[in-house]
């Protein structure tokens, strides 16, 4: 690589640097106006979610009142429906039974006009053989007859028959009579009974109709009741990450403006070897002098890294060509400290952390040579000599 090109790349990158710098010292510039403008602005959010909210509970109260009101005059439908349903039953049962009774009726006056024609037709019988012998063979039931008493005997016997079969006729008439009447005394509630099944049917299907409406109405209003429910839900989900925000920028603002105490810890329990300082230096992996702008300690990998003092974690990023993994903790005062070339990162982004605690694991990642802590401390985002504020 030539002079001439190394020089180039050292302007360019310096460049860069100046913009990276300038741009981190406006962001921590500002930073804590921001955050307020920020939480000024959630809270005026959530202040409209919550009137929202207020206001979506209102309607899920007159909601659901609707909502037991239809549920009451279902279950009254169901009642009465229930209590014609029994009716209904019952009368069903009756008209079967009235039906039964039409037809034994039926049977019995088939059989009794059985009888009566059968009776009829030996009264008939009788009748002309009476009239045979009594008007053209009386002689000869005289000459049959034994004596006079014998002809008498037998001629009352003759009238006691046709008497026997007139009586007979007569009652199996009365019985007749009395049948229909029975019978048509039952057509007549057959009538009668058909006619209230109809009217009950009738109210059944007004009242399956009016049950099907309020059913409609059910459903509608449970509907809107979980459409109410699901937009209460996801306001309520959101109010309350705002409220997690507005924490964390509260939190993140009193870090903001606590004041430094100028002590700042040496970021490595096991090590205080310095492989390189601060200031201008030969790049060991691009070959170029480089601002180096902080210091590296050499570690071994895995081993942890601790916040040089109390503050929030601001950035956790990964760089791929440079700091690798690397972590910022802000202090206060304009106080940041930076720590690059992690394995891992164990404290995030907005987490409020203690001097001393373990927030990342040494490693290689990045434009690394080997496992050490890159440390860096900025002063309104300008890195400075970290060993003006901590010693080996």
């Amino acid at each position: 690589m030539t002079k001439k090109r190394s020089y180039r790349l050292v302007i360019i990158f310096s460049l860069l640097l100046v913009m990276f710098i300038n741009t981190a010292a406006g962001v921590l510039a500002m930073s804590t106006d921001e955050i307020q403008n920020q939480i000024d602005s959630n809270q005026a959010q959530q202040s409209e979610i919550e009137d929202e909210l207020a206001d979506i509970r209102e309607q899920i109260s007159a909601q659901k009142e609707k909502d037991e009101q239809i549920s009451q005059e279902m279950a009254a439908i169901l009642e009465e429906k229930q209590v014609y349903a029994s009716e209904l039953e019952k009368m069903l049962d009756d008209l079967e039974y009235i039906y039964q009774q039409i037809e034994e009726f039926d049977q019995s006056i088939a059989e009794t006009e059985e009888r009566y024609e059968e009776a009829l037709e030996l009264f008939y019988n009788r009748a002309r053989v009476m009239y045979q012998y009594t008007q053209f063979d009386s002689l000869r039931l005289f000459t049959e007859s034994k004596d006079i008493f014998d002809f008498a005997s037998r001629d009352r016997l003759f009238a006691r028959m046709m008497e026997n079969d007139r009586k007979t006729l007569e009652d199996l008439e009365i019985m007749r009579t009395d049948l229909e009447n029975k019978k048509a005394l039952q057509q007549q509630m057959k009538v009668d009974a058909e006619a209230l099944v109809a009217e009950k049917e009738a109210v059944i299907a007004a009242i399956e109709n009016e049950e099907a409406v309020a059913l409609d109405k059910l459903q509608a209003s449970r509907s809107a009741l979980e459409a109410l429910e699901s937009q209460e839900e996801a306001m309520r989900r959101e109010s309350d990450r705002i409220e997690a925000e507005i924490r964390e920028l509260q939190a993140l603002y009193e870090q903001y403006t606590t004041n430094y105490d100028g002590r700042l810890m040496w970021p490595s329990r096991n090590t205080r070897k310095i492989s390189s300082y601060f200031g201008m230096r030969m790049h060991p992996i691009y070959g170029y002098p480089k601002m180096h702008n902080g210091i590296d300690i050499g570690a071994s990998y895995g081993t942890d890294i601790l916040a040089s003092a109390d503050g929030v974690v601001t950035s956790v990023t990964y760089n791929e060509g440079g700091y690798g993994w690397y972590i910022v903790v802000y202090h206060g005062d304009g106080i940041s400290t930076l720590y690059a070339h992690c394995s891992s990162i164990i404290a995030s982004v907005g987490e409020t952390v203690k001097q001393g605690q373990v927030i990342a694991l040494v490693g290689s990642t990045g434009a690394s040579t080997g496992p050490h802590i890159h440390f860096e401390v900025r002063e309104n985002g300008t890195p400075v000599d970290p060993l003006g504020y901590v010693s080996p």
